[in-house]
């Protein structure tokens, strides 16, 4: 059987090994920067301790036929991309990096606990991502706001270190609100409560000083799920009404001074203006996709390295069939989140919520460690439950058909 007993948030190797997964980096960034380690060894070091974590909860996990809670569409498409990362690799030494990066960052990681997600736990999750994310975002304002030398200010006031950029600390912030939203509904305790709340200020906190665009609007997007992920009148009531008082502000106030920070203008200088190097990608991405729109042109672009955008590298890199394969991979993400939705669970929806809609605006696939270890461990879970779900049915069914065929005893 795939579901374990419920074990206590510190001994649950699982949860804290996803949480560090997926969330880990920013805080061995932010230590890296704080230290002055100028080399990789700090990031390569934490790098293979989140893999062994990984396979020493594969290795604790009870593994009976886990693979075949897996998608084909999903291995079909991985074993594409690292397909053409290995083709690209023997001409080009930065894929052969890249490959590299992908297998310790997402692959293996995602494999491990993937085939052990009988040990996930929801609040065990929530909460070791909470654990993590607390110390992020908590360092980060803390450092900004005790005139520490190892915050960096770029020239629109953003907020970054020398092992951490502005998106990373943006998704951070994003990633423990979301543990908190999560966690607020299921404490019954005024104090745990109050903490969560605290943490998730400080979040919000950290996100401002980031200033980045994605995890902004991944928040956005996140808005709009929650009311969908848990119908009830007063959350849906409550969500509509931040979104319309959100809304009412940029309505009335002049905006110029935040699109700038955000990068959102026609204005300012080379080095902060990211939005037209970024469409700039994306349109020399486009045109190298239409020299080979079958089977895509390479993994590498041009000048740019890749085009920030999800959807437009998956064209350029492995062309239409690419996107073919991708597209059933995403309705089954969109089935997953719905099946999980509908009992309530919100984590793994909100993050995943989060990843894809980031990748529209940041971020590469052969850096998403994010995303690929989320989608994948929703697919294998989702998959798990359906099929405990269906057993538990065929199993009250032979016990229902079974009582009403036998035969009466005459005394």
């Amino acid at each position: 059987m795939h579901v374990s007993k419920p074990v206590p948030i510190y001994k649950d190797l699982w949860a804290w090994s996803f949480a560090l997964a997926i969330a880990g980096y920013p805080l061995a960034g932010l230590l890296s920067s704080v230290t002055g380690r100028e080399d990789e060894k700090f990031s390569i070091a934490f790098r293979i301790l989140v893999v062994c974590l990984c396979g020493l909860s594969f290795l604790c996990s009870d593994r009976q036929k886990a693979w075949r809670f897996g998608e084909v569409w999903l291995f079909s498409f991985v074993g594409l991309y690292i397909l053409k990362l290995g083709i690209d690799a023997y001409e080009i030494n930065k894929a052969s990096d890249n490959l590299v990066f992908a297998m310790v960052t997402s692959i293996v990681p995602a494999a491990f606990l993937a085939l052990s997600t009988n040990r996930w736990s929801e609040v065990n999750a929530a909460s070791a991502l909470f654990g993590v994310g607390a110390l992020s975002v908590a360092g980060i304002v803390w450092l900004q706001y005790s005139g520490s030398s190892a915050v960096l200010i770029d020239n629109s006031d953003r907020v970054h270190f020398e092992r951490l950029n502005p998106i990373s600390i943006g998704h951070a912030g994003l990633t423990t609100l979301i543990a908190s939203y999560t966690l607020i509904g299921i404490s019954q305790r005024k104090i745990p409560k109050f903490a969560i709340f605290a943490v998730a200020v400080v979040s919000a906190v950290a996100m401002s000083l980031a200033a980045a665009r994605g995890p902004f609007v991944a928040l956005a997007c996140c808005i709009l799920l929650f009311p969908m992920l848990r119908p009830r009148f007063m959350t849906m009531i409550m969500g509509w009404l931040l979104l319309a008082g959100a809304v009412l502000v940029v309505a009335t106030m002049d905006m110029t001074p935040l699109l700038e920070k955000f990068h959102l203008t026609g204005t300012g200088t080379a080095a902060t203006d990211s939005t037209m190097a970024r469409l700039g990608s994306i349109a020399l991405s486009w045109e190298l996709f239409q020299q080979s729109p079958l089977f895509g042109y390479g993994t590498q672009l041009p000048l740019y390295g890749y085009p920030h955008n999800m959807f437009m590298e998956i064209l350029q890199t492995m062309g239409l069939l690419g996107m073919a394969i991708f597209v059933p991979v995403f309705v089954k993400i969109a089935m997953a989140v719905k099946f999980l939705a509908d009992r309530r669970l919100v984590l793994l929806p909100l993050l995943t919520t989060q990843a894809i809609v980031g990748a529209q605006f940041s971020g590469s696939l052969w850096g998403a460690a994010f995303l690929w270890i989320v989608v994948t461990v929703m697919i294998f879970r989702v998959n798990a439950m359906r099929s405990f779900d269906l057993w538990a049915h065929r199993r009250m069914m032979w016990r229902s058909y079974a009582q009403f065929g036998a035969p009466s005893r005459v005394g």
